[in-house]
């Protein structure tokens, strides 16, 4: 049987002649530690990147950019924006951006005394035949399923699912987000800490506890894996279905989010109410 990949995304290239690479650190304000998988990016362009376990960054931005922002941000900061021009200035003068830790307040949630229903949210396929994967591997790529839910009340997120098609890099490290709704698109991530996805699973089940997290939501959500560490050459297909709950995606940090309507990964959760 013919195996049908699904491209997620088609990009157009934006390197430029007047392009150039900006580099620089990402540590903590108050204590100067480096800061790992940082999200930076110019808002809504798909140019951006993740710092590495070492806080670097390198990021190419051309001049016709210089009036947009830069943003950059990490759950459990405050996020920062400057000027794209205003940003190539500073990295020139000190390559050290600091981010100030953020204090996040937790929602009380009230749940009745009754006894609570489990059920799977999103897309349970475990196809071979039709598979999908990130569009490219660059830093942040990130791509996500909508989770729609059946009674709109507290619901609490029991685990995450999905079904590798086929892993041909071997140890690969994710980003696993959850994303409110506006408008039907991610608005604001709720997690209150960076959940990092770790396996070698070659082809099979990735669950990933998310009891720990006691994550709770009261309304659709948007649930996305994020492409953190460049892993060079190799290749990883997810299992898919055509149709299916929504998928979302962007290309790039700070990028633009886009519907895919055509198909959908096989991402799914279980959630109780």
């Amino acid at each position: 049987m013919k195996i049908l990949t699904i491209l997620l995304f088609m990009f157009s290239a934006w390197f430029g002649k007047s392009q150039s690479s900006f580099s620089g650190e990402m540590v903590d304000e108050n204590t100067n530690e480096v800061l790992a998988y940082v999200n930076i990016g110019v808002i809504g362009k798909n140019i951006g990147t993740v710092s590495d376990i070492n806080g670097k960054f390198s990021l190419r931005i051309e001049e016709k950019y210089n009036a947009d922002t830069v943003r950059f941000s990490m759950i459990g900061y405050e996020s920062l924006e400057m000027i794209v021009a205003d940003f190539k200035k500073k990295l020139k003068n000190n390559a050290v951006v600091k981010l100030k830790p953020s204090i996040t307040e937790l929602t009380e949630v009230v749940i009745s005394g009754k006894d609570l229903k489990e059920k799977v949210l999103g897309n349970t396929t475990r196809s071979k035949n039709v598979t999908g994967g990130f569009s490219t591997d660059l830093l942040g790529n990130e791509v996500g399923v909508i989770m729609k839910l059946k009674k709109k009340r507290p619901t609490y997120i029991k685990d995450f699912n999905c079904f590798i098609a086929k892993n041909r890099y071997g140890k690969i490290k994710f980003r696993l987000n959850i994303y409110e709704l506006e408008k039907g698109m991610p608005g604001r991530n709720i997690l209150t800490e960076n959940i990092f996805v770790e396996t070698e699973i070659e082809q099979g089940v990735l669950s990933v506890d998310l009891t720990k997290y006691n994550i709770w939501v009261e309304k659709d959500f948007l649930v996305s894996l994020e492409w953190i560490e460049d892993l060079g050459e190799g290749g990883l297909y997810f299992s898919a279905r055509l149709l299916g709950a929504p998928m979302i995606a962007r290309q790039a940090s700070q990028g633009h989010w886009g519907k895919i309507t055509m198909a959908s990964l096989g991402f799914n959760c279980t959630v109780r109410y």
